[in-house]
């Protein structure tokens, strides 16, 4: 893979360069004399000291997006494997946090779409009712980096989430181009388009679609650790539909009833 060296800034500025080295020869070999000649002087000028400060303050991109979506592909799968290995066969829930600042978790069941009515600090729940697997979202590190260093609050009516989830991937972590979040009868579902770890997605998916639901990462798990965090209710992944086209993902989440 060939990374990028120059980034739109920095191909501008050369471009602004370019253009002011051709006014200014131009200017200097007709030489009428003339406000055409003035004009053409000016407008070289002008492109040379926007190319200089563009190019100062222009910089190379310090990772490729696509090379950096792979790396936590192979963690991914690693625990769906795992966890297929142990028999589970449920899809995540992603549980909100027991007291005032916890962590939100991630329990995988074993079978069918139940939820424990409580679980403890051990990976492998089998002492409960519904016996499964309980492990750290993919996505929480991120969520508690933003609640500590960025001031992170989020708002408690799911209205209010949904609406704040675009500012949070699009403008805060600038990780796709658009994002929405819609209730769809029981369900919740949020569109993404644009995003920019897709190549990752490719990878968990192509490897088991059951692998995006099991155990997902990305966004599909920021998604739903904003969700289990600010509601304060369980969220279970249901679907994950990729469209290669637009770089998307289709999420869809249910929540518990009566919970």
């Amino acid at each position: 893979m060939r990374l990028p060296r120059l980034n739109d800034y920095a191909l501008s500025g050369i471009a602004l360069l370019a253009g002011a080295l051709a006014l200014l020869l131009v200017a200097g070999f007709t030489n009428r004399g003339d406000l055409t000649s003035a004009t053409l002087f000016l407008c070289g000028v002008a492109c040379f000291l926007s190319g200089v400060f563009m190019i100062s303050f222009s910089r190379e991109e310090p990772v490729d997006a696509d090379a950096a979506a792979l790396f936590p592909a192979a963690g991914t799968l690693n625990v769906c494997r795992i966890g297929a290995d142990l028999g589970l066969r449920g899809d995540a829930w992603f549980l909100p946090p027991e007291e005032e600042n916890g962590a939100v978790r991630e329990f995988i069941p074993a079978d069918g779409e139940g939820i424990p009515a409580s679980v403890t600090d051990f990976s492998f729940q089998t002492g409960g009712d519904i016996p499964g697997l309980l492990v750290v979202p993919a996505a929480w590190p991120l969520v508690a980096s933003l609640e500590s260093t960025a001031g992170l609050r989020l708002p408690q009516s799911e209205p209010e989430l949904l609406a704040a989830l675009p500012g949070i991937c699009i403008d805060v972590l600038q990780l796709a181009g658009e994002v929405e979040g819609r209730r769809a009868g029981d369900a919740l579902v949020v569109s993404v388009r644009g995003y920019r770890l897709y190549p990752g997605c490719r990878v968990v998916s192509g490897a088991s679609p059951k692998c995006c639901t099991m155990h997902p990462c990305g966004i599909c798990s920021l998604v739903a650790c904003l969700l289990a965090l600010g509601l304060h209710t369980p969220w279970r992944l249901d679907v994950v539909r990729l469209e290669e086209g637009s770089r998307g993902i289709t999420i869809m989440l249910r929540g518990a009833a009566g919970r």
